[in-house]
């Protein structure tokens, strides 16, 4: 038996209009419905948020994520009320040992590859593998020692009051080291 177009639509229709499918009503979500699946959504969001996050962090390494003390402290002008004049020197001083900061930290890094490199070789000397952490150490203690400068040239910047103040402030940093 053969079924025409003009059968096949009346069926339809009659599915339609007599089982109730077209009587259906709309059923909106009721508010907690609504709250979990947002709920829900905003935890995905967070999770992806977190997860790029963490491969932000794991591509760009230890050098970029280190903060200078005058970043720090250019970030904490509004609770050290700050002079117009005292960030404007802040902020030369943080660009004049800018480039020279980011070479010192560089250094360091390359060092200690040197140092490991050395170590893990079968065929180094015990005098090589010194050289290669003096080497290392020193070129930290360049590095703690050119921060010492700024830190000292900031601190000048400073009222008495003001470097008490950013002395009792507790970093992010901070809080995570001692939880």
């Amino acid at each position: 038996m053969k079924i025409t177009k003009s059968q096949m639509a009346a069926v339809l229709l009659n599915l339609l209009f007599f089982n109730g499918i077209a009587n259906a009503e709309y059923k909106p979500y009721t508010n907690t419905e609504q709250e979990t699946k947002q709920q829900k959504m905003e935890k995905r969001q967070q999770k992806r948020e977190a997860k790029k996050d963490k491969k932000e962090m794991k591509q760009k390494g230890m050098k970029e994520k280190a903060k200078s003390y005058s970043a720090i402290v250019l970030e904490q002008a509004e609770v050290l009320n700050l002079t117009d004049e005292q960030l404007g020197k802040i902020m030369r001083i943080q660009m004049n040992h800018k480039k020279a900061r980011k070479e010192l930290l560089n250094q360091p890094r390359k060092s200690m590859t040197k140092a490991l490199k050395e170590l893990r070789n079968p065929g180094a000397t015990v005098d090589s593998i010194r050289k290669a952490g003096r080497a290392h150490t020193d070129d930290f203690d360049a590095l703690v020692e050119a921060e010492i400068i700024v830190r000292k040239s900031i601190d000048t910047a400073l009222t008495a009051v003001q470097r008490k103040k950013l002395q009792g402030i507790k970093l992010p940093v901070e809080e995570k080291m001692n939880d």
